[in-house]
């Protein structure tokens, strides 16, 4: 896909420690974001290709609320029709193999490096969340590979909000189960039905559309013995209750897409629902989670 004089390029510099929040918060209307921060330095730029042109009224709302977050003053940006190259091609270019525990995500310009399928992942440039850059799919994938090596064998997984579908394609992967991944999003269901067939997962995979537990595809095949879920505090702690009823005893839960002063608030929830927390996994301001609904045998 060639950027044409119909896309245009968003770019603002602000602090490091909210870059990668703040970026993903654009994902929902970006055709793609770049965070550009390079280690050790204080700031930070993003970078967002969107293909019509952004209200600069709209967008000055929208940042002043991401920035309110972390408290920070107002950001500046810039908005200007994109230079005339394949966006896509060059943010795949710039997404070498990346290793995350057993796994290797990589875009299909990179394929031929890696050989070894077992645990590749071939995720190419989308607008969907999850290449595994971020610490919350890369905490998900680090915590689910050490609970694997404990000994825990899901043979049935839920993707819940799948986005790329990294997580489904990983426990498939990494735990040799089944999975059922299902988003909201229309085009997120596709890229990831994508993936999946890029990676030969079509078999063991199943992507739909749907709102979480509500989905008609996450019902019929519940209960799980493995559910994950990046998305945010708020929705995974309304949740809890949903979550606990589609997971059998002795299952457990991997929560992710929160801040870590946001943890307690969903650990609180699913404690509320009888779970109990496994572990608690930080990534800088960001928290993965890990909990079991008990065995009442």
């Amino acid at each position: 896909m060639r950027v044409r004089q119909n896309l245009w390029l968003l770019t603002f510099s602000l602090s490091a420690q909210a870059a990668e929040f703040i970026g993903d918060s654009l994902g929902d209307d970006a055709v793609a974001v770049t965070v550009l921060a390079p280690p050790r330095h204080e700031h930070a730029q993003i970078e967002a290709i969107y293909d019509h042109e952004p209200d600069p009224a709209a967008m000055t709302a929208k940042l002043a609320v991401l920035a309110s977050v972390f408290d920070l003053p107002p950001l500046v940006f810039t908005i200007r029709p994109a230079p005339n190259l394949d966006w896509l091609k060059k943010v795949a270019e710039d997404f070498p193999p990346l290793k995350i525990a057993r796994w290797t995500v990589h875009g299909a310009l990179h394929r031929n490096k890696v050989p070894n399928r077992l645990y590749a992942m071939q995720i190419d440039a989308t607008n969907a969340f999850g290449t595994g850059e971020h610490p919350t799919t890369r905490g998900c994938l680090l915590m689910l590979d050490k609970i694997v090596k404990s000994g825990f064998r899901p043979r049935r997984m839920a993707d819940i909000g799948c986005g790329s579908g990294i997580l489904a394609m990983g426990c498939v992967q990494g735990a040799r189960s089944h999975a059922v991944a299902v988003d909201l999003d229309p085009d997120s269901v596709q890229i990831a039905l994508g993936n999946v067939r890029a990676n030969g997962l079509g078999a063991k995979i199943r992507v739909g559309l749907g709102r979480g537990y509500a989905a008609s595809l996450v019902r019929r095949s519940a209960p799980y013995d493995l559910i994950m879920a990046n998305i945010f505090a708020r929705p995974l702690s309304q949740m809890a209750k949903d979550l606990k009823n589609n997971l059998r005893p002795g299952g457990v839960a991997i929560l992710s897409g929160l801040l870590t002063v946001q943890a307690n608030m969903v650990i609180a929830a699913h404690r509320g629902q009888g779970m109990a927390l496994m572990e608690h996994k930080k990534l800088g301001e960001w928290s993965v989670l890990a909990l079991i609904r008990p065995d009442r045998a």
